[in-house]
């Protein structure tokens, strides 16, 4: 007995299923599914093209969370998408099976309508994100077929056949062509994926150590702070910082991110607007009003102000004064 289960155990140890891995993986594997459903749901007929399209409607939901996958490194979804991917499936069955006419199919149809045109939409927008002009010409290449292969799908599946006519004909040329587009989505999703899994988005965006050049623009751009307190200006962009050194926009992102340690222009931008404040703020003398000293800081309004203060201090600039005050009054 022991033999035995020694070689089960062995047979079983050798034969491992492939199991989906990562949030990219489940999404691919659940989309195509919903894929290969959604075109037996339109060649098929009867209970059998039912069961089918109960999971085949969420093919377009699935594939929006397989782009942003694709282009979004962050091991889980945002709670946000996940809804918008849950409205969608459910309302999508909800419609199949209702009945035609009733209340319960308008509103289903409506749901499903309004979050597969925001799937739909926002899968355009997924290539963009994170995309700077320092991409390598490999990925920037991906980036640009994936939009133009979907704009393709989109165009003849929704905007092509709105063209079609009545008849049993026309209603067979919408399916055969849906069911085409449909492989072609089934397709393209499996290539996307097979591209990614082999340029892993994390890996080629790491944060890479600072050099020698990044060093001394990290200085030059201090001196911006200092001497012409550039933090100050209400509308600064990162264009106007790096059209007054001379250098490009990506030098001047690459430098902050890495020799300077912040995310991004914004936050280190607004890091150096909020220790002013904070020095405005604690001082006792200070008469001037929270909306007064966020003006001085280089904010253009208080709830960009109130936001950034919370996010570098963890409290309101009226709770910081108010602490800050009340400490210089005890000490006093």
């Amino acid at each position: 007995m022991t033999t035995f289960n020694a070689s089960i155990a062995t047979v079983e140890k050798g034969f491992r299923p492939w199991r989906p891995r990562g949030r990219l993986q489940v999404h691919a594997t659940i989309a195509a599914a919903s894929f290969v459903c959604y075109i037996f749901g339109r060649l098929l007929e009867g209970g059998a093209a039912t069961a089918f399209s109960l999971i085949g409607v969420g093919a377009c939901g699935w594939a929006w969370l397989v782009a942003r996958a694709l282009f979004d490194p962050a091991p889980r979804d945002a709670r946000w998408a996940r809804v918008v991917g849950l409205v969608l499936a459910l309302s999508g069955a909800l419609s199949v099976l209702a009945p035609a006419g009733g209340m319960v199919g308008r509103v289903a149809d409506s749901l499903y309508t309004l979050s597969g045109s925001a799937a739909l939409l926002l899968t355009f927008v997924e290539p963009f994100h994170r995309y700077t002009p320092d991409l390598p010409l490999g990925e920037k290449r991906f980036r640009f077929a994936f939009v133009t292969v979907y704009a393709g799908l989109v165009a003849v599946s929704v905007l092509g056949l709105r063209a079609v006519g009545d008849g049993p004909g026309e209603a067979l040329r919408d399916d055969l062509v849906k069911s085409a587009c449909a492989l072609t989505g089934l397709v393209a999703v499996l290539v996307a994926v097979r591209f990614r899994l082999g340029h892993p988005l994390a890996a080629r965006t790491a944060r890479r150590a600072p050099t020698e050049d990044d060093a001394r623009l990290a200085e030059r751009l201090r001196r911006l702070l200092v001497e012409e307190a550039v933090d100050s200006r209400p509308e600064l962009k990162i264009g106007d910082v790096a059209a007054r050194l001379g250098e490009p926009e990506h030098r001047v992102s690459q430098c902050i991110s890495t020799a300077l340690g912040f995310a991004n222009f914004n936050r280190w931008i607004n890091h150096h607007r909020i220790v002013r404040a904070k020095g405005m703020l604690a001082a006792p003398d200070e008469r001037r009003s929270i909306l007064e000293i966020a003006f001085a800081c280089g904010f253009a309004s208080l709830g960009p102000f109130n936001r950034a203060f919370r996010d570098e201090v963890g409290t309101t600039p009226r709770d910081y004064r108010a602490t800050m005050r009340a400490g210089a009054t005890a000490a006093g």
